[in-house]
């Protein structure tokens, strides 16, 4: 038996062109946004990332930057994913960085599945162009996924895809709007 989706996954796979980053942001799991977090912070353990949360968070608290600047990691992290964070450029790395880091094996058997070359997931964009996707190939991957992952991850990861680039993964709108 399949889990039902989230309802606020459900919400924006109903309408996945209308997503924007705040929104899938926003119907992430507090787990999913300290995931993301950290490991846009591991990844970029002193630089823009670091900069931009320590600022986004003082700014949501209205503290001084310079307090924020003193606070542990877990305690950056953990009020960064509790707080309304406004910064659009911020909340893609926290959201890219969330499959990234901690779901690469779904990321690799949906884009083995499409034949797009990657490394463990990551696309090599440099050498590796990739086409707009069609809508059968990209539903059949899908839905294998949601055979061996969470129906979530899955959705979730489908709207990143649109969000960074509507024009090659368009197609996977037609999957999640099938979902409602």
């Amino acid at each position: 038996m399949t889990t039902p989706l989230r309802p606020a996954l459900a919400t924006l796979a109903a309408t996945p062109l209308a997503t924007t980053v705040r929104r899938l942001w926003k119907a992430l799991t507090p787990e999913e946004r300290t995931m993301g977090i950290t490991a846009a912070l591991s990844d970029d353990p002193e630089g823009w990332v670091k900069t931009q949360t320590r600022s986004a968070v003082a700014a949501a608290l209205k503290f001084r930057p310079q307090t924020v600047s003193t606070w542990p990691r877990q305690k950056l992290i953990s009020e960064a994913a509790r707080l309304p964070l406004d910064d659009v450029s911020l909340l893609s790395a926290f959201i890219v960085d969330l499959h990234l880091g901690h779901r690469r094996p779904m990321m690799a058997a949906f884009l083995d599945s499409l034949d797009i070359p990657n490394e463990d997931g990551r696309i090599d964009s440099e050498n590796t162009e990739v086409p707009v996707q069609d809508a059968a190939r990209v539903t059949s991957a899908a839905d294998d996924l949601t055979r061996i992952f969470p129906k979530d991850e899955v959705v979730t990861y489908l709207l990143t895809l649109l969000l960074q680039d509507a024009t090659v993964w368009g197609t996977a709108a037609e999957w999640l709007t099938a979902l409602t």
